[in-house]
């Protein structure tokens, strides 16, 4: 009888337990879930950030890599911003200093460099490029600076994508994404949102390869970042020992390293050949840039099985 009463309370005393650590698993599931809950939480993420740089992939002159970065603070026409840098290499040098950025009320404005970009229209006044405020329904107008032209989008949708593990708002213009916060474009030059050939005639089919956050730390990234050496650290040939362009006043200097190149070409922003020249031998090549207007320019540098660019400004 004492052994039954024994195995009685002992029974009891297990399925308690039992349910005690069942209890006890299913708190620790529940915090879990609101673990995660809490770390997937929205909080606005600004384009315009200290030490963010984007690297990207262009297409339209043969494919190659460069990057944009966002360093440090600056004054410009009474107004504070930060210096916008686009470079091809892996770090960025002062006259790669393209143009000035600034964030105000989730909206992103844009002035250029006058010594890098001579334009009155584009150093004079600020652009605005990206609404990280629009709604859905809303049509945001915004300046597409190669073109001159104002390119206007409806927002169809808005969602949440997950980058970095924070959430960040996707902006949709029909059933393409326009831009994502604290990203910019996919497609696209970055400072050229939803500027292809459909709605402002250039296309220069540039794709976002990777972002990397002020604090070092990899936001965002594609399959195609292990082929950028910048990002993957892997050694390639410096195409640049090919090619070194020297500026005299408004002449370009253009010293050819290889014999197996056969033609140079300068091309303009919108891909049409201005002027080119066979080589002949040629190591040097003196180029006026006194009856072209200001502005972005492409060289390129061919033979039968290689073909490089250099984009420069003038």
């Amino acid at each position: 009888m004492i052994y039954i009463i024994f195995t009685n309370k002992l029974f009891h005393y297990l399925k308690e337990k039992v349910i005690i650590m069942r209890k006890i698993t299913l708190l620790v599931l529940l915090f879990a879930v609101v673990g995660n809950i809490k770390a997937a939480h929205y909080e606005y993420i600004p384009l315009v950030r200290d030490g963010v740089e984007w690297g990207y992939s262009q297409q339209l002159f043969g494919k190659s890599y460069y990057r944009n970065l966002i360093q440090a603070d600056t004054i410009v026409n009474n107004i504070a911003y930060k210096k916008f840098y686009t470079f091809k290499s892996c770090s960025e040098t002062a006259d790669e200093n393209l143009a000035f950025i600034r964030e105000s009320g989730k909206q992103v404005y844009i002035t250029f460099n006058k010594l890098l970009m001579p334009v009155e229209s584009l150093c004079d006044r600020e652009y605005l490029i990206y609404d990280f405020g629009v709604k859905e329904g809303e049509t945001i107008t915004r300046f597409d600076w190669i073109t001159q032209k104002s390119v206007s989008s409806t927002i169809s949708k808005i969602d949440t994508v997950e980058i970095a593990n924070t959430l960040r708002q996707r902006f949709w213009t029909g059933d393409k994404v326009l831009w994502i916060e604290g990203i910019g474009v996919e497609d696209g030059d970055l400072l050229r949102p939803g500027c292809s050939t459909d709605v402002s005639g250039l296309d220069t089919q540039d794709k976002l390869v990777y972002v990397k956050g002020p604090d070092g730390n990899i936001e965002y990234e594609t399959s195609d970042a292990v082929n950028d050496p910048c990002y993957s650290g892997i050694e390639e040939v410096d195409r640049d020992d090919d090619i070194v362009i020297i500026r005299n006043g408004r002449n370009l200097e253009i010293a050819v390293n290889d014999t197996k190149f056969r033609m140079i070409e300068l091309v303009d922003i919108s891909g049409r050949m201005v002027w080119c020249e066979y080589l002949d031998g040629r190591g040097k090549i003196v180029l006026s840039t006194a009856d072209y207007p200001r502005g972005i320019y492409v060289i390129v540098l061919s033979s039968n099985e290689d073909r490089i660019t250099r984009r420069v400004i003038f």
